[in-house]
Parts: C-alpha cells; sequence; structure tokens
C-alpha cells in the first residue's frame, strides 16, 4: 500500500509537507503543492477520504456543474476532466444543469453540501441569484473555475476562442464567392453565442456583405429549433447562400432542415459549423469546422483549480484556448486542411 512518505520520497520533500498539501491544514507554496499532487498521481496514493472529511470539513471530490446530456462536446469534455483529476488523486462528481440557471443554482448548492474541494462551472447568465452565488463562492475564496464560456464575473476561467473563428468561418465562405452569408446562433444568455454573433457581425460589417437581418437566424443552441428555424428559411424568397452554424447541434438540425427542402451541400448552399462532432467527416461532402481543443480546455481547468485549491488568495486568471479550422467539402472550398486559429 502506498503511504505519505511513498509520495514525500517521490515529490522529494517531507512528510509534513505531503499532508499539509493532501489535508489543506497549512498553506504551502503553490510550486510545492503542484510537485505533491504531481506525486500523489504517480504514485496513485489513496488518503482516508473519510477521515479528512471530518478533519477538513471537505473531500478530494471535485463538482462539474455542466449540461452533460445536450451536447456530445460536453461529454468529451467530461471524460477528459476525470481522467486528469483522477491523475492527480481526485474523483469527479458530475452534476447536470441542464443549461437552465435555476437547476444550475441547485446544482452549485448540492455540491457544496457534498463538500466538494473545488467546483468546474459552465456558466450561464441571465439569473440573479446564480451570479449572486458564484460572486459569494468567489469571495469566500472558494475554488472555482469557470469553463467552456466567458464570463465577466473575475474568477479563474477557461474557454476557447470564439469570435475569432466565426469572423474566419464568414470570411471564408465571403472569399469563395458569398455575399447572402447566414449565421444560426444559439441561446443568446451565453457570452459564447454572444461572442460568435459579434464575429459574424463584424465580418459582415468588414466585408460589406448582405446585414439582411433576417440572416441571423436562431437555432437556441437546439437541433429541432434550428432544424425548423433554418427550413423556414431556405423556403423563403430571399435565403442565404451560405451559413454558418454556432454550434455542433444546431448543424446537425441545419443539415436536416437543406435536405428536407430539397437543397444539396455546397451546391445550392454552403455550410460550416462551430464544434467538429463524431461523424462529421463521414458526411457526402463532410463539414467543414472549427475544432475545440477538448484535452487542452480540460488539463488548463484542471491546473487552474489545483492551483486554486493549493493557494486560495491567487490572482484569477483567464486561459483561451486555440480552435483548428478544418476545411472539408461542405463550405464548397473543395479543400481538406487544418489550420490553428488564435482568435
Amino acid at each position: 500500500m502506498t503511504t505519505m512518505a511513498d509520495v514525500a520520497r517521490v515529490a522529494g520533500v517531507s512528510v509534513t509537507t505531503v499532508s499539509h498539501v493532501i489535508n489543506r491544514t497549512r498553506n504551502v507554496a503553490p510550486e510545492t503543492a503542484e510537485v505533491v499532487l504531481g506525486a500523489v498521481a504517480k504514485t496513485g496514493y489513496r488518503h482516508n477520504l473519510a477521515a479528512r472529511a471530518l478533519a477538513t470539513s471537505s473531500t478530494t471530490t471535485i463538482g462539474l456543474a455542466m449540461s452533460i446530456v445536450t451536447n456530445p462536446y460536453f461529454g468529451a469534455l467530461a471524460h477528459s476532466l476525470e481522467e486528469r483529476f483522477r491523475q492527480a488523486g481526485f474523483s469527479l462528481v458530475l452534476a447536470n444543469t441542464n443549461d437552465d440557471p435555476v437547476q444550475a443554482l441547485d446544482v452549485i448548492e448540492d455540491l457544496q453540501a457534498r463538500r466538494v474541494s473545488g467546483i468546474i462551472a459552465v456558466p450561464l447568465e441571465g439569473s440573479p441569484e446564480l451570479t449572486a452565488t458564484f460572486n459569494h463562492l468567489v469571495a469566500a475564496r472558494f475554488p472555482l473555475v469557470f469553463l467552456d464560456r466567458r464570463s465577466e464575473i473575475e474568477v479563474d476561467q477557461v474557454y476557447s476562442e470564439n469570435e475569432g473563428p466565426v469572423y474566419e468561418l464568414t470570411t471564408h465562405l465571403a472569399e469563395l464567392g458569398h455575399r447572402r452569408i447566414g449565421l444560426v446562433t444559439g441561446t443568446s444568455e451565453t457570452m459564447s453565442a454572444k461572442d460568435r454573433l459579434t464575429g459574424y457581425t463584424r465580418a459582415v460589417t468588414e466585408l460589406g456583405l448582405d446585414a439582411d437581418p433576417s440572416l441571423v437566424i436562431s437555432g437556441e443552441s437546439d437541433e429541432s429549433v434550428a432544424h425548423t428555424e433554418v427550413r423556414r428559411h431556405l423556403e423563403s424568397h430571399a435565403r442565404a447562400t451560405a451559413l454558418v452554424v454556432a454550434n455542433n447541434q444546431m448543424a446537425i438540425g441545419a443539415l436536416r432542415a437543406v435536405r428536407d427542402s430539397g437543397l444539396k451541400v455546397p451546391r445550392d448552399i454552403a455550410i460550416a459549423s462551430f464544434d467538429d462532432f463524431e461523424g462529421a467527416d463521414l458526411l457526402d461532402p463532410g463539414l467543414t469546422v472549427v475544432r475545440q481543443d477538448t484535452a487542452t480546455l480540460a488539463s488548463s481547468a484542471v491546473s487552474l483549480l489545483l492551483r486554486r485549491i493549493t493557494n486560495p488568495s491567487r490572482q484569477a486568471r483567464t486561459v483561451t484556448v486555440p480552435t483548428t479550422l478544418e476545411h472539408r467539402g461542405s463550405c464548397g472550398c473543395g479543400r481538406k486542411r487544418y489550420r490553428q486559429l488564435s482568435g
């Protein structure tokens, strides 16, 4: 059985230091704490969680608050997070917010009641109560990291660049000759949807594209809604010749709408999407996408939370993760290549 002494030997520190890091009984330099946590993961050390919970009013459990059932992207992200926390000696509790601020508030309160050591949350806008709860956690120096979506709250956060990649997608379609480019936009209450709309609007303005308001189609981040609204748009008298779709679920709905309208991609309408998904490359033609780096998003979030656990007073940090533009055939350019976007 692995002991604290084994962890101390691998980390090159004293057993007392290992104990302070694991039990959070005294502040330890963040660099030292990271070394100790790395040694915990390497040796497979498992502490007596029940005893630790009684002594410190917390556990080696991390709460993950996100909508885990509506988007395969979040499933991949949760899997990466679980692997990395397990390597660091923590277990992960997944709590579904269903992208509902009221449910998210219940989830956060429940995770606190479970005495988790920290929380990673996908933030939601539009609820004063939820915002107040997050601000309270920050003021109390509770270990909290926001993931996937930007927030105005001063807290550690990790997300992909959103505005730049959608600007790039819109510009790419314009370079192929399209002037009426539509955007299928997500839930208006999320910062990521707002940022993606900003990227699209900036491209339309700078490139002098058709700024017809009917080209902005509300898909509400939902496959069914996107299908209905895109089909309605395609059957109008002044439809777009190309679409940028703001997430993978809506992309599926949009593609079905194109099929149900008797149109062909990219002959009748070009499509490009933010977010990749399994099987997108098997479509005929394959879907051109901006792909997010879930592995880097997860590892960055884990690193920030572990640092926050070991040093609650450190300044909040924001990590923006680059995306990759993958050309397939749906945009109509006939190229298949990859290019990293820095935003």
